[in-house]
């Protein structure tokens, strides 16, 4: 076990994206009208809001990935679908799956160096 190197561990802060700051200031600031607005679910109604109860913990699920918040993924592909053309080659949920959570896309930039390297991820 000695021919192991030791783990090397760095820190990189990450920016949250766009969509990451308007949900996050919309859980602090407790605005139930953003948070529900435009989201529908496969029966027509309107979809869950995120419970406000545990606020720091709906925070901790936005600084992750915004679609982890309720009603957030159908609201941001709602919006997806307004905003992109049906020729656009980004027009997958893959891209914005990526794209919507800061960490996701540090990784999408840095995987594909590290396996360049030889590296073990």
């Amino acid at each position: 076990e000695k021919s192991v190197p030791p783990k090397e561990e760095t820190v990189v802060q990450v920016e949250l994206t766009a969509i990451q700051k308007k949900y996050y200031r919309a859980i602090y600031e407790r605005n139930v009208s953003f948070l529900t607005a435009g989201g529908k679910d496969k029966g027509g109604k309107a979809s869950a809001a995120p419970s406000l109860m545990n606020i720091v913990m709906e925070l901790r699920k936005c600084c992750n990935h915004p679609f982890l918040i309720a009603g957030a993924e159908a609201s941001i592909l709602e919006e997806r679908d307004a905003t992109t053309s049906a020729l656009d080659p980004r027009d997958y949920q893959g891209h914005h799956l990526v794209y919507s959570s800061g960490k996701m896309v540090l990784l999408h930039k840095l995987l594909p160096k590290l396996r360049e390297q030889g590296r073990k991820v």
